[in-house]
């Protein structure tokens, strides 16, 4: 029995294939252009303002901007209302609508009453921020997420850099202080390394930095952020961890860099590392004040002889 050959075409072609042959070539075309419409998502991309650069992928059907934490799209901007307007996906497209914010939403200049369909490369006008809406398909979303590992992430050790940290970190703190929780904060440093340079080369160092970067990012508990500050300086936040709790994971982490292999070529490389800890509330609110309290305890850890774990004063 010769078996049935079953045509596995793309959606596109399936969805032509069921019109009536009398619907003509105008309804085909708008079905085919629908279709290929929903291959595309929405993308945010902010292009001025204090998160210029920051981006979100529209992945719900009711997507929120604003300030407040847990946003689709937080924002800093202080123009920008907690709960400021929302993205809703109305199938046949997108519409944008403001919800009652204190300064307004406009699209390309011209203020939005009640809600506006959203078209692609339309600019969102909040407070003094300025959103590009975009339709991305797969190969724009790869290169997009191509860009953005680019600019977050330090390739050497896998970390985050210093500008993504500092805005996750602002978050964190924004949801800690909404939440009523407390936030762990540490600032480390690598100790040894200018010998390990010295002796052996730069490669050896690079290759101690790396490493570090990933026991730490290995040894962090679930839902903390880790960061390469340059060079041989990293920092870790920990999201609902008072200052015991983050004086323990400042001890895990040191453990883990002096009881790791640091091998290369052959060659065993023994570096220490340098743990200054301080935590939301109790050393203060803003993220200056928690590095400042913490650099404080790293200074203290190396002036009491270095590779060791330091708590700022209450």
């Amino acid at each position: 029995m010769a078996r049935r050959r079953h045509d596995r075409g793309s959606p596109e072609r399936e969805l032509a294939r069921t019109l009536q042959v009398d619907d003509g070539d105008s309804l085909r075309a708008r079905a085919l252009a629908a279709a290929e419409q929903r291959k595309r998502r929405p993308m945010l991309v902010v292009v001025m303002g204090d998160d210029v650069g920051e981006r979100a992928r529209v992945s719900s059907s009711s997507f929120l901007i604003g300030r407040v934490p847990g946003a689709g799209l937080v924002l800093r901007d202080p123009r920008v209302s907690s709960r400021h307007c929302r993205i809703e996906d109305r199938g046949d497209g997108y519409a944008l609508i403001d919800l009652g914010s204190t300064n307004g939403t406009a699209i390309n200049g011209e203020l939005v009453t009640g809600e506006r369909a959203l078209s692609p490369n339309d600019k969102i006008e909040v407070g003094d921020t300025v959103i590009r809406f975009e339709l991305q398909d797969h190969a724009d979303a790869a290169y997009d997420d191509a860009v953005r590992r680019m600019i977050d992430i330090d390739d050497l050790t896998g970390l985050y850099q210093r500008r993504r940290f500092d805005r996750e970190l602002a978050a964190l703190l924004d949801e800690s202080l909404h939440d009523d929780v407390p936030l762990g904060l540490l600032v480390m440093d690598l100790d040894g390394l200018k010998a390990i340079n010295d002796t052996h080369g730069h490669l050896f160092g690079a290759y101690v930095i790396a490493e570090s970067g990933r026991a730490i990012g290995e040894t962090i508990p679930e839902g903390s952020i880790a960061a390469r500050f340059g060079g041989d300086e990293y920092v870790v936040a920990c999201p609902g961890m008072d200052v015991a709790g983050a004086e323990a994971v400042g001890r895990a982490i040191h453990a883990a860099i002096n009881t790791r292999a640091f091998v290369k070529d052959g060659i065993t490389l023994k570096p220490g590392i340098s743990v200054g800890v301080a935590a939301f509330p109790t050393h203060g609110g803003e993220p200056e004040h928690l590095f400042q309290c913490a650099d404080r305890a790293l200074y203290e850890a190396k002036r009491s002889g270095k590779n060791r774990v330091a708590v700022c004063p209450g």
